[in-house]
Parts: C-alpha cells; structure tokens; sequence
C-alpha cells in the first residue's frame, strides 16, 4: 500500500473528473486521477453496430435496481473518459432560465445559487478545451454568448437541403454546437456517421481521454 499523500483525490476521469483534473494540472498540487475502468482499445469492433449496439462490447456489465425493485442494466461505460467516450459530442450550454426556479410535471427545480452570467467564462474555457463548432446567434434560444471556437460542422447535402426548406416555413434550424477534433485535418474528424455511442478509432471526438486525461502524460 503506498505512502504517498495526495493533495487532490479525483474519482473518475469522465466529464466531471477528467476536466477537473485538466484545469487543476497547472497549480502544483499532488492529484491522484482514480478510474476503474481501462483506456478503450482501438479495434475493428470500435464501429461495429453489432458489438456497440447487439453485443454491449463496453458496457458495464452489471445490474442496478431502480426505486420499486426492479432490475435493469445501466447505460454506463467504465473506461477512461467515462461516458463521454460513447457520446455524441454535443455540448450545448443551460439556458438563462435553466438557472431559475423551473415547475416540472413531477414538482418544482429550486433556482440554482449562481445565475448564468457566473458560468461564462468558465463554458468558454471548455468550449476550447472540447473544441466544440458552433454559430453564435443561429440557434435563437441560445443565451448570449461570444463566437464559438470553430465554425459549425458543415451539414451533409441531404440535411443541407433539409435545413433550407425548414427555413423556408419560418422556422429556425441551427447548427448542433458539436466537440471534433481536426475536422479536413490529416488524421482527425472525416464526419462518419459511427460517433454517438461509438468509441472513435480516429481519435477525433472530444471525450474526456482524448482532451483532457491524455496530455496530463506531457506536464
């Protein structure tokens, strides 16, 4: 058992303690990044819908129970980078209201502590960090905010087209603000169609391992 004394204990390396491990990296301070899981391997089966979708290749394989008794297998990965290695990629930011008292169908969400004003420039920092694409004031329900780091993910002809005749009947199609790494870049994003719930083999989708775990090894 060691004796090393750490200034810092992060539990899990997704989101959450991956980011918080990146942003703490610079100040000095002792950090032991604990997962339970192991980086996910680059293989042929990274793509396949069979192994992701029919066989559950990097799910957890377990059994949780929900609050009547019942039993279910849970969505959830344990590997570096957590869940973010099989999502999706979109990282929108709350909404002003989000931070208010909000009336759900099942009760009421308190009002959070701090407005959104107080977020901005830490969202601008992960939106660096994630490389996250977007147009600033496309999507009108959008709070305000500054430019996005990169220019938004061109759509695909067929969305393309989609996307105009939407606009035609007055409504307002947006860009997803999406996190990819070197899109038109050698080795980075080639936009397939195998990235939410795929591991990327090509590196390319900002998780939590790629963006954040891995280049702790450089400091």
């Amino acid at each position: 058992m060691t004796s090393q004394r750490y200034d810092i204990i992060i539990i899990g390396s997704g989101a959450g303690g991956g980011t918080l491990a990146h942003a703490l990296a610079d100040t000095g301070a002792e950090i032991l990044l604990l997962e339970r899981g192991d980086f996910v391997p680059r293989e042929p089966e990274n793509w396949d819908p069979a192994s992701v979708w029919k066989d559950l290749r990097y799910r957890a394989d377990e059994t949780w129970f929900d609050g009547a008794g019942k039993p279910f297998t849970p969505y959830t990965h344990y590997c570096v980078g957590g869940n973010t290695k099989f999502w999706g990629s979109v990282l929108y930011r709350l909404r002003r209201e989000d931070f208010g008292e909000i009336t759900h169908v099942d009760g009421v969400s308190p009002a959070w502590p701090i407005d959104y004003e107080t977020l901005v420039p830490y969202y601008e920092r992960a939106e660096r960090l994630y490389h996250v694409h977007g147009e600033a004031g496309e999507d009108p329900t959008d709070p305000p905010r500054g430019a996005f780091p990169h220019a938004p993910v061109p759509h695909a002809d067929t969305v393309a087209r989609y996307v105009e005749q939407i606009r035609a009947q007055g409504l307002h199609p947006s860009h997803l603000p999406l996190g990819l790494r070197g899109i038109g870049e050698p080795a980075g994003c080639v936009l397939c169609d195998t990235c939410n719930s795929f591991p990327c083999q090509l590196d390319a989708k900002s998780d939590a391992d790629v963006c954040c775990v891995r280049p702790l090894d450089a400091l």
